[in-house]
């Protein structure tokens, strides 16, 4: 049985040269653990934190600097040097087509592979929007994957996701955090229409943010095994904000049970991860 994991949901915070306006501004996420979230933490400790090995990783922008993401790039090539790693940065997906091209082209960073903007809740509908759509087919065609953060449940939202995805074929969709699982009936039928399509993948983490038991949890992961199937499920582990309820080795090991056998666990903590990210 392979040991080793390439996590695919990374954040690293460097409180003191970025900005994070999110985490230390005047209105901090009403976390339990928030200090602990807070506390540095290099790519060495995270490694020796776990029992597993922890060969690579995908660091998802946690807002160093959304005035230039590049920055954040930039630290995380000196902070991660010992470790193999790809990026996902952050630009504005409902930008004009112009500026959007401008903030890829000032990205431009070996480690880059994907954009990420948040559109959870109501700024879901920004990616109604027809820029929207253009600047989905500029990521496919520079290869840059689109990290798609929105509630699943959201039927609207979900078809036009799916439609992007039909339209697109070449654009690589790798959904975060499961989708955001609450209301788990309309959410299944989210997941039934997305997983339509090969080119969307999904990533199984974040339940710490989510009001969802254990046996749901499970629930929810064997739903998106019988419809995604074996290669396009990602376990991660959103670590640090994984510490809310639990540890990083400990959660790595909840994956690992959910797990009927070991070519399943090393498909879903590696394979599938090397596959998307190349890391």
């Amino acid at each position: 049985m392979s040991l080793k994991i390439i996590d695919p949901h990374v954040h690293f915070f460097n409180l003191v040269e970025g900005q994070y306006s999110w985490l230390q501004g005047a209105n901090p996420p009403a976390w339990p653990n928030l200090e602990k979230i807070k506390q540095p933490v290099s790519a060495q400790q995270l490694v020796k934190s776990t029992d597993f090995e922890l060969v690579g990783l995908v660091h998802i922008e946690a807002g160093f600097d959304n005035t230039s993401p590049i920055n954040e790039l930039n630290w995380l090539s000196s902070h991660l040097k010992s470790l193999s790693f790809k990026a996902i940065s952050y630009t504005q997906i409902d930008s004009s087509a112009d500026q959007f091209i401008n903030s890829l082209e000032a990205l431009a960073h070996s480690n880059l592979c994907g954009i990420r903007d948040i559109t959870e809740g109501t700024d879901a509908k920004r990616l109604l929007d027809a820029n929207s759509f253009k600047n989905l087919t500029t990521l496919s065609d520079t290869q840059l994957h689109f990290e798609a953060q929105f509630d699943i449940e959201n039927s609207e939202i979900t078809k036009q996701i799916a439609y992007y995805a039909k339209q697109l074929p070449q654009l690589q969709i790798i959904i975060n955090h499961a989708g955001l699982p609450s209301n788990l009936n309309d959410w299944r039928q989210g997941v039934e229409l997305l997983a339509q399509h090969d080119n969307i993948a999904i990533k199984f983490s974040g339940f710490e943010l989510l009001q969802l038991t254990s046996e749901q949890q499970a629930a929810c992961f064997n739903f998106l095994f019988n419809h995604f199937g074996q290669q396009r499920i990602m376990f991660a582990s959103n670590f640090p904000v994984c510490q809310i309820n639990t540890s990083y080795n400990n959660l790595w090991h909840c994956h690992k049970a959910l797990c009927s056998n070991d070519k399943t666990w090393h498909d879903l903590s590696y394979a599938n991860a090397k596959h998307y990210y190349q890391v």
